[in-house]
């Protein structure tokens, strides 16, 4: 399975390193420098993972992660930051980021990390869904075809 990958951050640099490092793990990626083109791009594209910086030159990252979670709820939503503090990992952890990172960060980990949200974002749909095929069987309305017959 190939895994898609958007990386939001103004930093030039910091976008081509994450893209090589996921890149050489066959990752498909693709990286835009502010919030605007990120949710035009997620709007159009379905992306299985989020690398989203803190601080943006139109929003902030926190913000952000609303705005894409209502457009890919699916998505994991990983914040990566340079100036970390008590009340953007709140806020982090608030608006539902499954990740906070702390650059510069180690590539090994990194991946690890996302490696692991996405498997327990992909086991937590299959739940999901197990749950709703287990209560439809023991729900009258659904074990019956034919409601004339009850």
């Amino acid at each position: 399975m190939i895994v898609h990958a958007l990386i939001v951050d103004d930093n030039e640099e910091t976008r081509n390193t994450l893209s090589s490092i996921l890149e050489d793990k066959g990752y498909s990626v693709e990286t835009v420098e502010n919030g605007k083109k990120a949710i035009n791009f997620c709007k159009k594209v379905s992306f299985d993972v989020a690398l989203i910086d803190v601080i943006l030159p139109d929003i902030k990252g926190t913000d952000l992660l609303c705005k894409l979670k209502e457009i890919q709820p699916k998505m994991v939503k990983i914040i990566i930051t340079g100036y970390p503090s008590i009340e953007n990992a709140a806020e982090s952890v608030n608006e539902k980021a499954e990740g906070y990172i702390i650059k510069p960060f180690n590539p090994e980990k990194l991946l690890e990390m996302i490696e692991k949200l996405i498997v327990d974002k992909q086991n937590e749909y299959f739940r999901m869904f197990s749950e709703v095929e287990r209560a439809k069987a023991n729900t009258p309305i659904f074990r019956y075809q034919n409601p004339e017959k009850w």
